[in-house]
């Protein structure tokens, strides 16, 4: 069990990212913290895991007591330092430069059981493969092996379902279910929060991120997201209600106000005794003015999903070829990865690849881009998984979109950005400051604004929120050009597809067609 009371965090530049939070985490208790991107997610976790690791970019206040809990703690990205390393030495190690005893390697064997049930390879640990050639997913796996050697009571997991693959995706769901100590984690799959959290915890920044709010709920998420848009409906209503009244009152008050007005000039010269009694009823209807709009109407707290962007819809042929590839072979390092490859995209078609971490995905999907990028009958917008790719991290977000600088491309950049809730403070700081999903953000808004007729994204959807997943879901959705992704968002694959590949023991097929 760990108990949190009063938590205040607060980052270098003095913005608080959390304030007084209380929190209890028992066993069984699996709960799941959702929100936008920058607001502090990964921040608390590391601040129950290793109060240390945020000393130099966050202050904290309160009491966090893990004296009670055994704790498992899952990084969102592994630490550069083992890149040289080899998956063995990182299981057996604690630390990168630490010279392993001959015993220590019979620990393997026990590794070697659990990589079976991570849908590793059995010769996983005994590759001579260095961790920075593994695949995204490889990573995480890895990680979740040296955790699940360990008896712990509690699980803090930062985006464990980064570059999983679906088959994995399942198995942790399952994993997760069974565990029979405390859970808190992180995620943006929306199938995994519905199937696994009991408890949601919302951390949240509104108006414009001047004010930080946190919601606890004891329900799973499905109903806590039905609950909040219930709870959102009726607070609009309700503040449109009150503000058609408080209208309805300033108008009257201002026609009694004009018709005192209009009489006191007529009647003041006349009957200076009513001009006396008219004035003190101006006045009395001026002090009521002030306190009518001091008492004023309920005012909605602007929500930071409620992103308002889509692209423009656009002619485009529904029989145009955007893609007809073949590959006879795709490798890695004279490694084959995929074999036979026919890919077929046409007119508004959105077509998804799905397959096992490792198998080729990124490396076909980044030579499909190199193949047509020069093609002038497409305009192409490409994300790729890595985003400094395709980014200067040294500019901002304003000069990224608008990059010739003039006046009316930056009026451009700085009105997409506010309708993707960026603040004026994000649009002008360097992209390498903004958080993952942010960077998500900002590519979508390039492509709407260089009018891109053909997407070729790389797990698009991975570093966004839950909260604002379903509308981008939808913008992809109704874009009316082509779509190519490698995606293992299963509510993306669902909402999205039209036509799914999988990869699967190297060779790439057409698994469905709606």
């Amino acid at each position: 069990m760990l108990t949190i009371k009063d938590l205040t965090i607060q980052n270098s530049k003095g913005t608080t990212l959390l304030e007084s939070f209380c929190f209890t985490l028992a066993p069984h208790h699996k709960a799941a913290i959702i929100g936008e991107e920058g607001n502090g997610k990964s921040t608390l976790l590391k601040a129950i895991a290793d109060p240390q690791s945020i000393e130099k970019y966050a202050s904290v206040s309160g009491i966090i007591d893990t004296s009670q809990a055994h704790i498992g703690y899952l990084s969102q990205k592994m630490d550069e330092k083992w890149n040289e390393s080899e998956p063995y030495e990182y299981c057996l190690k604690n630390d990168v430069n630490e010279l392993l005893e001959l015993e220590q390697y019979n620990e393997l064997e026990n590794y070697q059981k659990l990589c079976v049930s991570l849908h590793l390879s059995p010769d996983f640990l005994q590759r001579s493969q260095k961790i920075k050639t593994l695949s995204g997913g490889e990573k995480v796996k890895l990680q979740l092996l040296k955790i699940m050697h360990e008896p712990v009571d509690t699980l803090l997991l930062d985006e464990p379902t980064n570059d999983l693959d679906i088959e994995t995706l399942e198995w942790l769901e399952t994993f997760l279910l069974e565990f029979d100590g405390a859970l808190m984690f992180i995620s943006h799959d929306e199938t995994l929060l519905s199937r696994v959290a009991n408890r949601i915890v919302l951390l949240e920044t509104v108006n414009k991120k001047t004010k930080v709010m946190h919601t606890i709920a004891n329900i799973g998420y499905d109903e806590f997201m039905r609950q909040r848009k219930e709870k959102l409906i009726k607070e609009e209503q309700l503040a449109y209600k009150e503000k058609e009244e408080y209208e309805k009152k300033q108008e009257k008050l201002n026609r009694i106000m004009s018709s005192v007005h209009e009489y006191q000039n007529t009647i003041t010269r006349q009957d200076p005794a009513k001009g006396r009694l008219l004035k003190k009823k101006m006045h009395s209807l001026k002090s009521m003015e002030k306190r009518f709009e001091k008492e004023g109407y309920t005012k909605l707290d602007t929500r930071e999903e409620a992103i308002d962007v889509h692209f423009e819809v656009f002619d485009w042929n529904p029989n145009k070829i955007c893609l007809d590839l073949f590959f006879d072979q795709i490798c890695a390092d004279e490694r084959i990865l995929i074999q036979n490859v026919h890919l077929f995209v046409k007119g508004s078609e959105k077509a998804v690849i799905i397959g096992d971490n490792g198998c080729g995905k990124t490396t076909l999907i980044h030579q499909v881009y190199e193949q047509c990028k020069q093609r002038e009958d497409l305009k192409i917008g490409y994300m790729p998984q890595n985003y400094q790719e395709m980014m200067d991290d040294e500019c901002t977000p304003v000069e990224y979109l608008a990059k010739d600088g003039n006046k009316e491309a930056v009026t451009k950049a700085r009105e997409f950005l506010g309708r993707m809730k960026f603040t004026r403070d994000e649009m002008l700081q360097k992209i390498k400051e903004l958080s993952e999903g942010q960077k998500a953000k900002l590519y979508l808004v390039h492509f709407i604004i260089e009018e891109c007729t053909m997407l070729i994204l790389d797990e698009p959807t991975r570093n966004l929120s839950p909260l604002s997943n379903p509308t981008v879901r939808e913008m992809l959705r109704n874009y009316s050009g082509a779509i190519l992704a490698v995606s293992h968002d299963r509510k993306f694959i669902e909402e999205v597809a039209d036509t799914v590949y999988e990869i699967k023991d190297k060779q790439f097929l057409l698994k469905e067609k709606r």
